[in-house]
């Protein structure tokens, strides 16, 4: 699915289409366009140029100037000098790793400089992101403050800039780092399953870039994904040689060290299926082969040996498709419908444009609220109004679970047949599933959740693959709002167990309401922008955050989901612009950008979501 991006254009071209849109017949107004999704092969970005050092620069000039020089890591002068390193006193040059770090601060705010005893500068600034050595991204609270010392010395009469001792990476306004980051996805495979799962990296998108990717395939499954994913890779392999080659066809080699696991063919598929899926993102890749040093080609039967296509190796990245089953809740009962058919209306008029047609009413009380629909249409789930009690209803037949936990969450269906819930029993958070093909009660299954002791979840949402868990939860204080993102862990029989290490998202919101996955890499929640604010719906892009890094250059209505008044929960019939938001009275439906009432509906449920 492809993932909504909001479209910046330059002051230049704002300036002349203005002048012109007149003559040209051009809207003063459109919608947020879909742009490039996170991973996708993109164009080599420009040169960075900056300046050396100045002769006769004062303290300030030379620590600021090499903080804006950092920009320019991956760039050389006609000397072949990295300009950065020029502004360094001799003793630092090993102390700058550009890529160790990276702190990304907020270009329209002012950089303060303090003068501290011994020659020392305390620079200060508002961070609003950070990028760690392995290239994930975190999305800081709005305000966050953020400050570095350097010693200043003279080296031939002019200032330069003593790092600390345990080292210095980058810092970058926002305006440069889009020009020199880029989000990329790196693969693992899930287990059992001829399917990829991604965890986005954040790397420079200079020539090394199929370097960088190779190298960062190469490390271990992050935390969050162990016991989820796995790699085919033997562990402590890596590059033989010091670079991915890249010819004029466009075939990035990768040369592996000698390994008898690398040569495994049992692994084989899975190794080819990761640096495919990784490597075609680089600019100029269009197919990966791979090699083992001193030994030659990695076969894999009837294959070329270059491969650029994912499909040709079995496996496959799950794309989202748009459901076309739901529920929808009115004063007559609920009923099944294609929730692709809501608000076929004129989007302009949003309170004419009907609901989806009804193709049988069901048997459902009104008591059990909160309704799931399993993936397929054949298993609904519901929770009473004290919720207390999970009540299911599979054709003609209504099954009860035993009573098992109270404060239970909205239940939530995956694609493997499961029913997830939360609640609470022997006075701790828990989690469950239950077996929802079965069409008579069955005992819930634990899953072992040990991050969330002391905790109360809010609600949880199953990502459209099953690999992970969206997990909304809180202090029983009612403070320390969070959203993580972890990995299912399954039993042989394909029941999940546990859940891995939390991967928090979205850090700049709080008090979360609810959680959906709009497809296997981007979430949707109802959540506070700032203590005060009214909920209001977010996409959350795992390991790219919330985009408050751009809000700033937009105004934040215009960059920003529209808010609806009231919101308590969310779901989408695909991706971002098929929101729906409940209201304690009603069902919005996102048209264009506009919210649409669904008339005399009270509850619309989509498919698996």
């Amino acid at each position: 699915m492809v993932r909504l991006r909001r479209s910046l254009c330059t002051i230049l071209t704002v300036v002349v289409l203005s002048a012109t849109a007149a003559a040209c017949g051009l809207p003063e107004v459109s919608d947020v366009q879909p742009g490039r999704r996170v991973g996708s092969n993109v164009a080599p970005r420009a040169r960075i140029v900056v300046s050396p050092p100045l002769k006769g620069a004062s303290q300030d000039v030379t620590a600021r100037d090499f903080l804006r020089a950092g920009a320019g890591f991956q760039e050389t002068d006609e000397n072949q000098q990295v300009v950065g390193r020029l502004f360094l006193a001799p003793s630092s040059l090993d102390r700058w790793r550009p890529a160790s770090s990276v702190t990304v601060y907020d270009t329209k705010t002012t950089m303060a400089i303090e003068h501290l005893p011994g020659d020392q500068l305390k620079l200060t600034t508002t961070a609003v992101a950070t990028i760690d050595v392995n290239g994930h991204y975190r999305e800081l609270t709005p305000g966050t403050v953020t400050s570095v010392v350097f010693t200043m010395t003279r080296v031939d009469g002019e200032w330069r800039v003593q790092l600390p001792d345990d080292g210095f990476g980058l810092w970058l306004n926002t305006d440069e780092f889009d020009r020199v980051f880029a989000p990329f996805r790196v693969h693992y495979v899930v287990p059992t399953e001829r399917h990829l799962v991604a965890d986005v990296r954040w790397l420079p998108s200079g020539p090394k870039v199929a370097t960088a990717l190779a190298r960062a395939q190469l490390g271990a499954v992050p935390d969050y994904l162990k016991g989820a994913a796995e790699s085919g890779l033997p562990e402590g392999a890596r590059l033989a040689v010091d670079a991915v080659n890249v010819d004029d066809t466009g075939v990035a080699t990768v040369t592996l060290t000698n390994s008898n696991q690398t040569l495994d063919p049992n692994r084989r598929r899975a190794i080819w299926a990761q640096f495919v899926a990784t490597l075609t993102q680089a600019p100029g890749v269009s197919s990966v082969s791979l090699e083992v040093q001193a030994i030659g080609k990695i076969p894999v039967p009837n294959l070329p040996d270059s491969i650029g296509l994912l499909g040709d190796l079995g496996y496959d990245l799950n794309p989202t498709s748009s459901p076309t089953v739901g529920l929808e809740r009115t004063k007559d009962g609920v009923a099944r419908i294609n929730p692709q058919s809501l608000n076929e209306g004129d989007p302009a008029r949003p309170s004419a444009a009907p609901s989806g047609a009804a193709s049988q009413t069901l048997s459902i009380p009104d008591a059990y609220v909160d309704l799931a629909l399993s993936p397929d249409g054949s298993d609904i789930a519901g929770v009473d109004r004290d919720r207390a009690e999970l009540v299911r209803w599979r054709g003609t037949t209504t099954v009860t679970a035993p009573a098992f936990a109270t404060s239970l969450t909205n239940p939530t269906y995956d694609t493997h047949g499961r029913l997830w819930i939360a609640g609470v029993a022997q006075q701790r958070a828990r989690i469950w599933t239950f077996d929802a093909t079965a069409a008579a009660p069955t005992t819930p299954s634990g899953v072992l959740v040990t991050w969330l002791d002391g905790r109360q979840v809010i609600n949880l949402s199953v990502s459209p693959d099953a690999t992970r868990v969206a997990v909304l939860s809180r202090l029983p204080n009612d403070t320390d709002f969070r959203l993580d993102v972890a990995g299912v862990v399954r039993g042989a029989d394909g029941t999940p167990t546990s859940l891995a290490p939390p991967y928090r998202q979205g850090e700049p919101l709080t008090r979360f309401v609810d959680v959906t996955w709009l497809d296997p890499m981007t979430l949707a929640v109802l959540a506070q922008g700032k203590e005060g604010d009214s909920p209001r719906p977010f996409q959350v892009d795992i390991g790219a955050g919330v985009g408050l890094r751009r809000v700033g250059q937009l105004d934040i209505e215009e960059s920003l989901i529209p808010a609806v008044p009231g919101a308590r929960s969310i779901t989408s019939r695909g991706g971002v612009r098929g929101l729906i938001v409940m209201t304690a009275t009603t069902a919005q439906v996102r048209v264009a950008r506009v919210w649409a009432p669904v008339p005399e509906v009270s509850e619309l449920v989509v498919a698996g979501t």
